[in-house]
């Protein structure tokens, strides 16, 4: 099965209550629990190994390639230890390529990325450089969760809109979906939480967005599966 066709079939089951799942799907929300169980009993020691893994793992949630990044100016979202922004600019990528995060230490940044790692709460801007032509965020932009906790992803659309480029992306992974009889309610309150932002700017900013499958995930005692999708969103 093609990717895109694959991708389309998981977000036909994802869809379905549980007792509904095609064998096929089954199979591979199994697999995928195995995966998860091997990555937690195999640790990574080397600094090297884990900058190619994230960066593979950004493309693919983001659904980019090399290629795709190259020559553009990039901002990652709470970009964490920098490996994206330290991959892209190792691999001669792109050189415009920054890095967001509040956790960021300026004297503990190596001299040949300081200007590339930046200290900076993206849900507070606004942010100090601008006119990106993709500003991305992988598992660091979300919306409130229903236990409380304050997150502000509408302020930080907005800034990332005024810090884009009038043809530029935002793109943001990952975006989840469950059954409505998954018990799963986090996730779908999270949901209509992005649905009620987007609708919002969408009539307030004219923006233009999709949401697309790109894989699920499983986890917890009870093998929860949900589906993990890329947001794009464009100012026109």
């Amino acid at each position: 099965m093609e990717q895109k066709e694959f991708r389309k079939f998981l977000l036909e089951q994802i869809s379905l209550p549980r007792e509904k799942w095609d064998k096929q799907f089954r199979d591979y929300a199994e697999r995928k629990w195995s995966e998860k169980a091997v990555v937690r009993e195999v640790p990574e020691f080397f600094e090297y190994e884990k900058r190619g893994k994230d960066l593979k793992r950004y493309l693919a949630g983001l659904d980019l390639t090399e290629e795709e990044l190259k020559g553009k100016k990039i901002l990652d979202l709470g970009c964490g230890d920098g490996n994206f922004i330290k991959e892209c600019l190792d691999k001669k990528i792109t050189e415009d390529v920054f890095g967001f995060d509040y956790r960021i230490k300026k004297e503990a940044v190596p001299s040949n990325y300081r200007g590339h790692l930046l200290y900076a709460d993206f849900e507070k801007g606004p942010f100090p450089t601008r006119d990106f032509d993709l500003i991305i965020s992988f598992a660091a932009v979300e919306a409130p969760s229903f236990s409380g906790e304050k997150k502000f992803p509408k302020k930080t659309l907005i800034f990332s809109l005024e810090a884009l480029k009038e043809i530029g992306e935002i793109r943001i992974f990952p975006i989840r979906k469950s059954h409505p009889q998954s018990g799963l309610l986090g996730i779908e309150y999270s949901r209509r939480v992005w649905a009620e932002i987007l609708k919002e700017l969408e009539s307030a900013k004219g923006i233009k967005w999709t949401i697309t499958p790109i894989d699920i995930k499983s986890s917890g005692r009870n093998k929860d599966v949900w589906l993990e999708e890329l947001l794009v969103i464009r100012k026109k």
